[in-house]
């Protein structure tokens, strides 16, 4: 009877040793883990408002804008396997060019002059946030995001004649509310070792943003 029990005994220590150390090979061949330092380069669409400038200058022949959309970066250290803290940067701008003829009199004599001028808006964003990952393999790294922080517009013209507008816009729903936030769910393809593509889709900010991932 001993004999038995000792047996059943020895096993049930094997087995369990085999299963803690199947639980650490799998923790070992994780992606991203404990400790990890991640950061993202990315670019991000759309910039709506940058969206809305751009359709409205389409009904001028003299207006030609640019979007940029946003351009963003991301940095992250990851507290244990599931939960990383971080902070994520946006710059977004919309940049017009367009000409004005005015009439200039000069000695009496009236003549036209054409000058070009550049109006722009930028919008910066700054939150922290935390990811929490989830089914994190060697390769794949998804994962849930959220975070708040603080936003800014700045309307922008060398035009002296658009100064007031720009200030009135400055201090408009443009920067009512200053605070920034994001809801998302992300995921990091980790084709060499330390190396990922990344992509994220969420509100607050750009719809989808895509790039480079690094960890160290």
């Amino acid at each position: 009877m001993r004999k038995k029990i000792t047996i059943v005994i020895v096993l049930l220590i094997f087995s369990n040793s085999v299963t803690r150390a199947q639980e650490n090979n799998i923790e070992d061949e994780k992606c991203v883990k404990k400790g990890k330092f991640i950061l993202d380069a990315y670019y991000g669409y759309p910039y709506l408002f940058g969206s809305y400038i751009k359709e409205i200058a389409n009904n001028y022949d003299n207006v030609q804008v640019t979007n940029l959309n946003h351009l963003g970066g991301k940095f992250e250290y990851m507290l244990n396997n599931t939960i990383g803290l971080g902070i994520d940067y946006t710059y977004a701008s919309s940049v017009a060019k367009y000409s004005e003829t005015n009439a200039v009199y000069q000695n009496g004599v009236s003549t036209n002059v054409t000058n070009d001028f550049t109006a722009k808006i930028i919008k910066q964003r700054m939150l922290a946030k935390i990811n929490i990952h989830f089914a994190t393999s060697k390769y794949l790294d998804p994962y849930a995001t959220g975070g708040i922080g603080y936003k800014n517009s700045l309307v922008s013209s060398n035009n002296p004649n658009d100064q007031v507008s720009v200030d009135d816009l400055n201090n408009s729903f443009l920067n009512i509310l200053p605070v920034a936030f994001r809801l998302g769910i992300g995921l990091r393809y980790y084709f060499i070792e330390n190396i990922a593509v990344c992509v994220e889709a969420g509100i607050g900010g750009p719809l989808v943003q895509a790039g480079l991932s690094g960890k160290f």
